[in-house]
């Protein structure tokens, strides 16, 4: 039943792809074109009426009465990306249409399939194209970007939605992680997306001579720089199981082997479901190494995103109903859904990935996976039409 599913999948895949490097399909560039007009002419085949938004956001409708219930996600991809991060989504989306339209099904609401254009945020900022649909704030850093592309704040202000008009929206994506596949759980019912805190910290110390400053009388910025992230992961496994902490950059002053680091600039980044536990721990931290030289200053404050409680229990009852084992999750990573749950109740679904494995030429979900989600997708639908 899922040929048609995974043809399509690498279909797609090849547009954009270079042989040991992945698929890049970066937005408003000649493979990101191709592709949505291949996607474009799928929604067309199962009888949706397409257009493309003044951002670029392609859109495909089935007319009904009342209001919009709304699927979507990406086709977008990082570069050197697979092809099953967002595009999974969108085509298990038109898949669904198909399957439910040739089994004698009518919808009662007018179904919408978007293809939101630059989640990744690899070229404007990311979730761009979900973020002017749900009429999210667009930061300075967006807005200077958007003349190159040919694009104004008024292109963004006409892409915004009404919320009346939308019942619901689903996301269905594959889980960028490897909790489901280690759990040995065929879905995951998510719950929301995590919060994240980012700070700027420096650690300041005495630069000085690397051969005359014996170690009794060194006071070494990288050194104590060390000794904070080891103490700060320990903390982070031991007391927040739930939470991630990453130090994914450093720049040591002044950076010659011959004189002792003085200064040391690096980011953390915290994500968790609780923004009250990322600030303890960044609390604790300061407590603990400010009087050896840490400052820190906030730069991201993200606060988390939940599912719609309603929803959530759908998706258990059509697990439940399909014999599907599930588990209850929170995405580490961001979605489209950041965006459209300010314009509509939200629900997140997600499937195994091989190994953990994203953002990569070997991201892969197993065909059996790509069904399992594709039936609970047709439930929901099913299930959501029926609603006042």
């Amino acid at each position: 039943m899922g040929k048609r599913l995974e043809q399509w999948l690498h279909e797609l895949g090849q547009i954009g792809f270079q042989e040991g490097v992945g698929t890049t399909r970066l937005p408003y560039s000649p493979e990101y074109d191709q592709g949505r007009k291949y996607v474009r002419a799928l929604m067309e085949q199962v009888g949706l009426e397409t257009s493309i938004d003044s951002v670029g956001n392609l859109r495909g409708l089935l007319p009904g009465k009342g209001s919009r219930l709304c699927i979507g996600s990406h086709i977008d991809t990082v570069p050197g990306g697979g092809i099953y991060d967002g595009a999974y989504g969108v085509l298990a989306a038109i898949d669904c249409v198909r399957r439910l339209r040739e089994a004698g099904w009518v919808n009662r609401h007018p179904l919408e399939i978007v293809a939101f254009t630059e989640e990744e945020g690899n070229v404007i900022g990311g979730t761009f194209g979900s973020k002017a649909f749900a009429g999210a704030s667009i930061d300075s850093a967006i807005e200077a970007k958007l003349p190159q592309y040919g694009l104004s704040l008024a292109d963004v202000a006409a892409c915004q939605q009404n919320p009346e008009d939308y019942l619901c929206y689903l996301e269905l994506h594959i889980e960028q992680g490897g909790i489901l596949e280690a759990e040995q759980k065929q879905i995951g019912v998510v719950g929301g997306i995590v919060g994240i805190l980012r700070y700027q910290a420096v650690m300041r110390g005495a630069a000085n001579h690397a051969g005359s400053t014996p170690m009794s009388l060194r006071d070494d910025a990288l050194e104590k720089t060390s000794r904070l992230i080891a103490w700060l992961m320990e903390q982070v496994r031991t007391s927040y199981p739930e939470m991630v902490c990453t130090v994914g950059t450093l720049k040591v002053s002044p950076g010659a082997v011959n004189v002792i680091p003085g200064e040391t600039e690096f980011v953390i980044e915290l994500r968790n479901r609780s923004m009250e536990e990322m600030e303890q721990i960044a609390a604790l931290l300061l407590e603990c190494f400010g009087p050896e030289g840490l400052t820190m200053e906030e730069m991201i404050r993200q606060p988390p995103t939940l599912c719609d409680p309603a929803l959530l229990q759908l998706a258990r009852d059509c697990c439940d109903s399909l014999g599907y084992t599930r588990r209850d999750m929170f995405s580490g990573a961001g979605h489209d859904l950041i965006n459209i749950a300010l314009l509509a109740p939200s629900l997140l679904v997600f499937i195994p990935s091989k190994d953990g494995i994203s953002h990569r030429i070997d991201e892969y979900s197993a065909p059996e996976d790509l069904e399992r989600g594709n039936r609970v997708l047709m439930e929901l639908i099913q299930k959501t039409d029926q609603m006042n």
